[in-house]
C-alpha cells in the first residue's frame, strides 16, 4: 500500500455493525457488550480446549477488557450497582485464572451469568423500547 493512502473497511458486515453501534441506545449498547462477553468467551474457551494458547489469551483477555468496562460504567449510586460490580469481580477473576492456567472449567460459571444478565437486559430494553412506543400513541 503507498504512503498516505488509507485502507477503506470492505467487509459490508462490519460497516452494519458500526451502524448498530453509532445508533444503539445506552441500553442496546449494554446488550452488545454482553454479546462480545460471551462471544469471546467461548472462543478463549476453544483455544484452551484446542491447546492454542495464543486464540485462548487472545480472547480471554478482551473479554477481561468488556467486564472492566462494565465495572467502569457502574453507577454505584444504585443499590443494584454493588451486586452486579460482585458478579462482575467474579467473572474477572474467573477469566484470568482460566487464562492464566489454561482451564476452561470456570468458564462455563460465567457464560451462564452472562446468559442471565444479558437477558435481563434484553428485556429492559424491550421494555423502554414498549414504553417509548405507547408514548408516541399517546402524543
Amino acid at each position: 500500500m503507498q504512503q498516505g493512502m488509507v485502507m477503506i473497511n470492505t467487509r459490508p458486515q462490519d460497516a452494519y455493525k458500526k451502524q448498530d453501534v453509532l445508533t444503539a441506545g445506552p441500553v442496546d449498547l449494554i446488550v452488545m457488550l454482553y454479546d462480545a462477553l460471551k462471544k469471546n468467551i467461548v472462543l478463549g474457551k476453544r483455544g484452551i480446549l484446542k491447546h492454542d494458547v495464543t486464540l485462548a489469551h487472545k480472547h480471554l483477555v478482551k473479554a477481561q477488557m468488556i467486564v472492566t468496562e462494565l465495572i467502569n460504567s457502574l453507577d454505584m449510586s444504585y443499590e443494584i450497582s454493588n451486586e452486579l460490580m460482585s458478579l462482575y469481580d467474579f467473572a474477572l477473576t474467573s477469566l484470568v485464572h482460566a487464562n492464566t492456567k489454561k482451564d476452561a472449567e470456570p468458564l462455563d460459571a460465567v457464560i451462564d451469568m452472562v446468559d442471565n444478565i444479558r437477558e435481563a437486559w434484553k428485556e429492559i430494553s424491550s421494555m423502554s423500547r414498549g414504553q417509548v412506543q405507547l408514548g408516541e400513541e399517546l402524543a
